[in-house]
């Protein structure tokens, strides 16, 4: 009898079939999870390192800013014209020693930021570098250069990193001061791989970036004053390489600016601070009363005070303090800072035009003691008062802040030094000579920038 036939079948081969399908189903959830992961971590990184390189920006600008309200002035007018000024920066390092060093021509106006002469740690952007710097003409002190007041421009324009211009110096809207965070190394557009060793330690170009846009070239490794175009431009920037199909980073700087709006409302409070000082220290000496005001049509090298002149400019000379007094006050300045003794300082003639000064009708000039305060200030027109009548004072010092256009333009302050409008806003323009003035005190804004202190 024959055997019957056999077939060979193989076992299970839905089985084998699924577990393959699973393996590569696994080995491709664990390649996406790979990709995202690995991406993640790319953008915490960055993140993280951006963090950092935003807060050693922000503690430089805020270093810079403390340096230039707190510069060592004095009363002398020897030092003059190079004398020590609110509002004076440093120069940049450019030995990498975190000291400042001078800083006369064009290219020594950008170096490391001098972290030492500021009183700072050794800061370092996300990437590990020390920051780098640059300094407007107008604010560098070493040496000085021109006319340091709320009326000085910066002169350091600023661009987007889309090419879109944020600050023109050659239209005065150009910044103070860039702090940069220069970001790991690059190949300069056009150039060749940045060279961070001994040998090219002090060169911006192995740390500053370069880029061409729209037909115009921005070299973050030098900049000229006043200039429209050739200044800094934030990164960062990534430009298409047709030969690899891939967009290629050539800027990845990171800059931020010591604007006139982050700088200059500092160094107002610090000169009215000064005045005022003056004030209070000449009436401890003189009776409890303050000198007349200038006129302020009085354009005159020296500013003098005039009988009945309750509002005006600080006087240079006080001899109508002096007689009305019946030489029972001074005729001189006492221990401070605008001046030694009817002679101007250095600094102080800087800013003279834009200071305004009203005294109190009680507090004017005379031969006895100036009644208390602030009970004669019940009387009305006795004192002035800042916003309300609720606030008396003896008397306020307002520093004019720069020219607005609205809503009035000051623009042509120049040919109008004896209009208060080209300074003041806020009704403060208007004060009258009746010693009892209402004088406004408000935060800087588009349409009031003063600067007014009272005592």
């Amino acid at each position: 009898m024959p055997l019957p036939r056999t077939t060979w079948i193989a076992p299970y081969p839905s089985r084998q079939s699924g577990a393959a399908f699973i393996v590569m189903l696994v080995i491709l959830v664990l390649g996406i999870t790979t990709f995202f992961v690995s991406g993640l971590n790319s953008a915490s990184l960055r993140n993280a390192q951006d963090k950092v390189t935003a807060d050693a920006l922000a503690q430089a600008r805020e270093a810079l800013i403390g340096y230039a309200v707190k510069v060592q002035i004095s009363n002398s007018n020897l030092c003059s014209p190079n004398c020590p000024r609110p509002g004076d920066l440093p120069c940049p390092d450019r030995t990498n020693d975190g000291i400042a060093d001078s800083c006369s021509s064009q290219a020594q106006r950008i170096g490391r930021l001098p972290w030492k002469t500021l009183g700072l740690p050794d800061l370092r952007d996300g990437s590990g570098e020390v920051l780098w710097y640059a300094v407007s003409n107008n604010f560098k002190n070493n040496p000085r250069s021109g006319t340091l007041n709320s009326d000085t421009a910066g002169t350091i324009s600023l661009f987007a990193s889309n090419g879109v211009q944020m600050n023109d110096a050659s239209a005065g809207s150009g910044v103070a001061a860039v702090i940069i965070a220069p970001g790991a190394v690059l190949t300069r557009q056009g150039g060749a791989l940045q060279d961070r060793s001994a040998a090219g330690i002090n060169n911006p170009q192995n740390y500053l970036d370069i880029v061409t846009l729209g037909g115009v070239t921005h070299d973050n490794s030098a900049f000229i004053d006043s200039s429209a175009t050739d200044g800094f431009i934030q990164g960062r920037i990534s430009i298409y390489d047709p030969a690899s199909g891939t967009d290629t980073l050539v800027v990845n700087d990171q800059i931020l600016a010591v604007s006139l709006d982050s700088i200059m409302p500092g160094i107002q409070k610090r000169v009215a601070a000064e005045v005022k000082n003056c004030l209070v220290d000449y009436a401890t000496n003189n009776l409890s009363r303050y000198p007349w005001a200038a006129p302020i049509t009085d354009l005159g090298s020296t500013y003098n005070d005039q009988n009945d002149i309750y509002f005006g400019r600080i006087p240079d000379d006080l001899t109508e303090t002096r007689n009305s007094s019946s030489n029972n006050m001074s005729d001189q300045w006492g221990t401070c800072n605008t001046h030694f003794n009817n002679t101007p300082a250095g600094w102080w003639v800087n800013w003279k035009e834009s200071v305004f000064y009203g005294v109190a009708r009680k507090y004017r000039p005379r031969d006895t003691v100036a009644p208390s305060f602030p009970s004669t200030c019940s009387t009305a027109g006795n004192c002035l008062n800042v916003n309300d009548t609720s606030t008396p004072a003896r008397f306020v010092v307002i520093v004019a802040g720069k020219p607005l256009t609205a809503p009035f333009d000051q623009t042509n302050r120049s040919a109008n030094r004896s209009n208060a409008s080209y300074y003041l806003e806020g009704g403060n323009q208007n004060a009258d000579q009746s010693g009892g003035y209402t004088f406004t005190q408000n935060p800087p804004s588009s349409s009031f920038n003063d600067t007014l202190v009272f005592q």
